[in-house]
């Protein structure tokens, strides 16, 4: 797994980012501690700047555009990525017997499938517009690194201790909020209009929500070493598979960095 470093300035920045959101995306819970908050926003920092967020392919894709075949293959892809990780989040709910934990797992997944239009099925709609079906999606051999990816976030969500598990999760939620930004910058440069890519804006603040309801779950814990040991834990292994896995679409889809 890998980290990069960045002048404390971005750390600031991104910080502020997660503690002054739009009005119905959650907000953090006020900590009196602020060395539990410094800890939580280093945390943040180091998560934004692990080369899995802050990999080659995602910044190249901003302004390089894919042919047909190269964006078919990449948002296969994301489709046996991102497909079974609200089932993941929800088998976190058994493995605790706290009420501020579960509520903000179960806030979590009740954004992602308790809407009117859930957020698979808007994904859905999105991949029908570049021209991928079910048929295809059913038939196409995804990457073993992808395979790994995904078995391995079920491992972290569903097998780990609650705090491991809640460590990756903070990861996964604050990865997402920038990789959803990346991909819809990729694809307003591909020419899709904001319809095409509802999905990924969406996603952008949601996120961000997210990952401050982790924060909400984890403040009152991460006072003692042994927590953090197994928090950061999560994270880093979280990133360390994503990692991985925009390698092997790097190689797959051919796009130069």
């Amino acid at each position: 797994m890998t980290e990069s470093n960045t002048p404390a300035s971005a750390g600031k920045t991104l910080t502020d980012h997660f503690d002054h959101v739009e009005p119905g995306i959650r907000r953090r819970i006020a900590v009196q501690d602020p060395e539990i908050k410094d800890y939580l926003d280093g945390m943040l920092a180091r998560i934004a700047t692990h080369r899995g967020v802050e990999h080659p392919y995602l910044n190249a894709y901003r302004t390089k555009a894919l042919t047909p075949e190269q964006e078919r293959l990449m948002y296969s892809e994301c489709y046996y990525f991102f497909r079974h990780l609200p089932f993941y989040i929800t088998g976190m709910a058994v493995k605790t017997r706290d009420e501020l934990i579960l509520r903000e797992i179960i806030l979590n997944v009740a954004d992602e499938v308790g809407g009117e239009v859930t957020h698979s099925t808007l994904f859905a709609g999105f991949l029908a517009r570049l021209g991928i079906d079910q048929e295809h999606l059913d038939g196409y051999e995804p990457l073993e690194v992808t395979k790994r990816l995904n078995d391995g976030i079920r491992v972290l969500y569903t097998e780990s201790p609650i705090h491991k598990a809640l460590g990756a999760l903070y990861a996964d939620e604050t990865m997402s909020s920038i990789m959803v930004s990346k991909i819809n910058d990729g694809l307003r440069n591909q020419g899709y209009d904001a319809d095409v890519r509802h999905f990924w804006q969406l996603h952008i603040d949601v996120e961000v929500g997210h990952s401050n309801s982790v924060f909400n779950a984890m403040a009152p814990y991460v006072g003692s070493a042994a927590t953090r040991a197994e928090f950061e834990e999560g994270a880093f292994e979280f990133l360390g598979l994503v990692e991985d896995y925009w390698d092997g679409v790097q190689r797959l889809v051919g796009l130069d960095a």
